[in-house]
């Protein structure tokens, strides 16, 4: 009988799995319910994966190169105001509907995948000098495309008396080499023709 009246009294075992069972959040010196230290955690960790992808932008657009310091304040101040943002959001979030496992598993899934494809959109953004022109001129749809200076009719070099100009010369015989700056990997600025000759090209073919 005192065994049945026991086994009576023992609560059953939650049956819900950890990872979607609430968890209990730190607390106030009063005993309230505190979201504040799970919110921080994320902001940091959110800062963190913002200034490592500021960087790459930074380095793959050449921004970090030309303008070390203004760079630098870029990202962290992108990165701090953002993480901010992400802290006030968390803490609001947290106070309506509490804190879960599954909530900081997701999170992280979020920041890696961010982390880890930062170098990849870093150079999507900003690619090599090549994929630049093809995206500016010689690529399909752009005015030079169909024209003897698409790279595969070309032979492109560049030139070691002045950091970014490409020499493109066409294949075909009788034709002016097309000569044109800007033309690095990343960088803020746009390929544009490097003397009178290139000029009269691009207008030539509509550029």
């Amino acid at each position: 009988m005192n065994h049945l009246a026991g086994a009576a009294r023992r609560p059953e075992r939650s049956q819900i799995p950890a990872f979607l069972r609430r968890l209990d959040p730190p607390r106030t010196w009063d005993g309230r319910a505190d979201y504040r230290p799970p919110a921080a955690i994320l902001a940091a960790a959110t800062a963190f994966v913002l200034v490592f992808a500021g960087f790459y932008l930074a380095l793959y657009s050449k921004f970090f190169h030309h303008h070390k310091h203004l760079a630098l304040a870029a990202v962290f101040t992108g990165a701090a105001l953002l993480a901010l943002a992400v802290y006030a959001i968390a803490h609001r979030l947290l106070a309506r509907f509490g804190l879960y496992l599954w909530q900081s598993v997701l999170a992280s899934i979020v920041l890696l995948t961010v982390m880890s494809w930062a170098p990849d959109w870093a150079q999507t953004l900003f690619p090599r000098a090549d994929d630049r022109y093809e995206r500016e001129l010689g690529g399909p749809g752009q005015c030079l495309h169909n024209t003897p200076y698409n790279l595969d009719r070309t032979q492109t070099t560049f030139a070691d008396d002045h950091p970014g100009r490409m020499v493109i010369d066409p294949i075909a015989e009788g034709l002016p080499v097309l000569r044109l700056d800007y033309a690095v990997d990343g960088g803020l600025q746009h390929i544009a023709p490097a003397d009178t000759a290139a000029r009269k090209i691009l207008d030539q073919y509509g550029c």
